[in-house]
């Protein structure tokens, strides 16, 4: 079993990392093998609409998106860490996201109709973990990630939706119930648990 992260936060350490890094831990205290990657860290051009290059390779642009396609080909739990910026992810989410259509492009048939043909035929697991301010809304971002798992043949089955007022750098670190609750939701999905208790503000 392999669970892999994506840090799509720009602030390398800050609440996402932190959380990502714990949803991961709980996986891995359930014998998952982990990988992470900040997205913030590789160099990602923007989808060009081009269609699914020839040989099987997943995209016709070589750049950073290469680790993190054979993660999420090889992965059975894939852990998403965003920061709600706009109601929505961050832009090097959104950048990596876009670059994902290859998953199921859009090919012609035997019958001559187009269709779209999935890649990943087994199923995996999804986990979002999210951060926002207070009087921002986790529904939006939930949406995207929801479709996104849905592209990978994942299922949404857990969520980290941390809303806070603290400005600082990484306070999630000191609040020992919301490190434990991303834990406990990383333990569950690699225990194989259909649906595991969302870890949400209350």
């Amino acid at each position: 079993m392999k669970a892999f992260g994506l840090v799509g936060s720009p602030i390398a350490g800050g609440n996402v990392d932190i959380l990502v890094d714990q949803v991961l831990a709980g996986a891995a205290s359930r014998g998952a093998a982990t990988t992470k990657v900040i997205l913030n860290e590789l160099t990602i051009r923007p989808c060009q609409s081009c269609g699914p290059p020839e040989g099987g390779a997943f995209c016709r642009v070589e750049d950073g998106m290469a680790v993190v396609y054979r993660e999420l080909e090889r992965s059975d739990i894939i852990i998403l860490g965003s920061p709600v910026y706009f109601d929505t992810v961050s832009a090097q989410v959104k950048l990596m996201i876009d670059r994902c259509n290859c998953f199921a492009p859009l090919v012609r048939g035997e019958d001559g109709e187009r269709a779209f043909r999935r890649r990943f035929l087994r199923r995996r697991k999804g986990v979002l973990v999210a951060v926002a301010g207070l009087d921002q809304d986790f529904g939006p971002i939930r949406t995207t990630v929801d479709g996104f798992f849905t592209w990978l043949s994942a299922e949404l089955a857990g969520t980290v939706l941390y809303a806070h007022r603290d400005t600082a750098k990484g306070g999630v670190q000191s609040v020992s119930e919301w490190l434990r609750r991303a834990f406990d939701v990383g333990a569950q999905v690699a225990s194989g648990w259909d649906t595991p208790g969302d870890a949400v503000t209350e």
